[in-house]
């Protein structure tokens, strides 16, 4: 059955197998780049616009064209044009997810089994999981996503273990309507010695990417890096995504024993750091590794929650921003997060960075709200396009709550949404210009459907994988 899903996959009949899937009970319709509702008026909330020459507004208007932010101002008069009323709302960018493994989504909670912790536990299941379940677990997270405010996401997709993997988890991403980049991965099970797939993430690229996105998905490699593979295998990875144009991204330094292997001074000696390189987890970095981070360029992505939940330790927060490193927040994944909350992340993030040093003003609320929105744009590289309320870039914007019973009454609009705003909060979603979630619901996934079928899938691979 393999063999011919590939095959079908494979053979140019890939994008009406989309449209197909795109039908079912859960799937959200795919929209293009623009789509959307023409133009309209959000009315009257508190704009958090992330860009310094705007500033925040008290009471504001954004409009929005054809999927384009064209103006933003305490009032905007447009005879004519719709108007959706945010009083009672904070309107912002939405968040940017920098590091999200989405196929494994149908794994929530189950960090450990009778087989072991995390790493023993997941082994089975990655070796029973299907191209299909991979699917599913896209289509999982960019439903949550959505229900979080997260409007752009990274897609680690680090158990690719056929074209027909990769071909799955691309379509469900670019058919969630979620801005984001897919990093072709490898499978779990690929040994230090192996090289991964270069020949289809080549043909990847040629295929749907030869533009440089397909729509709002971009393409990018998530590799093992020197930490978990041999020196001549990354190496050769690297060097085959820069000859492809392909930014790269792999976990680097997420333990102690991986941080003494010294291999950021290695990347960093070889010039094989940069924009292009995005480092994750880096929770054992020393300060002379985060400024030989910072004078490359290369940005990191943390995810705090699950570096303490997998035992990585603690990240040190604090001397990243001292050093200057572009920053980006992720939820990482669902097996050990439990669910993706970018404002739990925030919280973590700041909460951290006062504990370890000792003092309330380690880390502004605003410097992490940045790191959530605009700064995790900038590490991307999509900053012209998201990440802030700018005239010019396209509409990704949320709406959160402000007169919740968690979030009244506001102190400061920072710490409501890094410490008080749930995802329960979020009450409007825009992605590029398209309504994703209006009065706090979904307006394009039928969520039993989805929920339904995301269980019956995992009960099967538990079965299979003996868990």
């Amino acid at each position: 059955m393999t063999l011919l899903r590939r095959d079908f996959l494979l053979s140019g009949a890939a994008a009406l197998a989309a449209t197909a899937l795109s039908a079912r009970p859960g799937l959200a319709q795919p929209a293009p780049s623009g789509a959307g509702s023409s133009e309209v008026i959000l009315s009257g909330g508190y704009v958090v616009s992330m860009d310094p020459s705007i500033g925040d507004l008290a009471r504001g208007d954004v409009h929005v064209r054809d999927g384009a932010i064209v103006a933003v101002a305490a009032a905007i008069e447009a005879p004519g044009v719709a108007r959706r009323d945010m009083s009672g709302c904070v309107v912002m960018p939405g968040f940017v997810d920098t590091h999200w493994h989405m196929w494994n989504s149908l794994a929530r909670g189950l960090p450990q089994s009778r087989l072991g912790p995390f790493g023993k536990t997941m082994a089975p299941l990655a070796r029973a999981w299907t191209p299909e379940a991979s699917a599913l677990g896209v289509r999982l997270a960019a439903a949550e996503a959505i229900h979080a405010g997260i409007t752009t996401v990274h897609n680690w997709a680090h158990n690719v273990k056929g074209p027909d993997f990769a071909e799955a988890e691309r379509e469900a991403l670019v058919a969630s309507g979620l801005r984001g980049r897919f990093a072709y991965g490898y499978p779990q099970a690929l040994g230090e010695e192996e090289v991964m797939d270069l020949s289809d993430l080549e043909r990847m690229r040629d295929r749907h990417f030869a533009g440089g996105s397909a729509g709002l998905v971009s393409l990018g490699i998530c590799a093992r890096g020197p930490d978990r593979s041999a020196s001549p295998v990354w190496r050769r990875e690297w060097e085959a995504a820069r000859s492809l144009g392909l930014p790269i991204t792999a976990h680097v330094a997420s333990d102690r024993a991986a941080a003494a292997m010294g291999n950021i001074a290695v990347m960093h000696r070889d010039a094989l750091l940069g924009p292009d390189v995005q480092l994750v987890h880096a929770t054992h970095a020393t300060k002379d590794d985060l400024r030989r981070v910072a004078e490359s360029g290369s940005p990191i992505s943390i995810s705090p929650w699950t570096e303490l939940e997998v035992g990585y330790g603690l990240p040190v927060i604090a001397d990243m921003a001292d050093a200057g490193v572009e920053m980006g927040l992720s939820v990482d994944n669902m097996v050990l997060a439990g669910h993706a909350d970018m404002f739990g992340v925030m919280r973590i993030t700041a909460d951290l960075a006062s504990g370890m040093r000792e003092d309330q003003g380690a880390l502004s609320d605003r410097r992490v709200l940045e790191w959530a929105t605009l700064g995790g744009a900038r590490g991307l590289g999509i900053a012209q396009t998201t990440g802030s309320l700018t005239p010019g870039k396209r509409a990704d914007v949320i709406a959160v709550r402000r007169d919740a019973i968690n979030t009244a009454p506001v102190g400061t609009v920072d710490f409501m949404l890094t410490h008080a705003a749930q995802p329960t909060n979020v009450d409007f979603v825009l992605v590029d210009g398209v309504v994703h979630k209006e009065n706090g619901r979904h307006t394009r996934v039928d969520q039993e459907a989805l929920i339904a079928q995301a269980q019956e899938t995992i009960a099967r691979l538990r079965q299979e994988a003996g868990i």
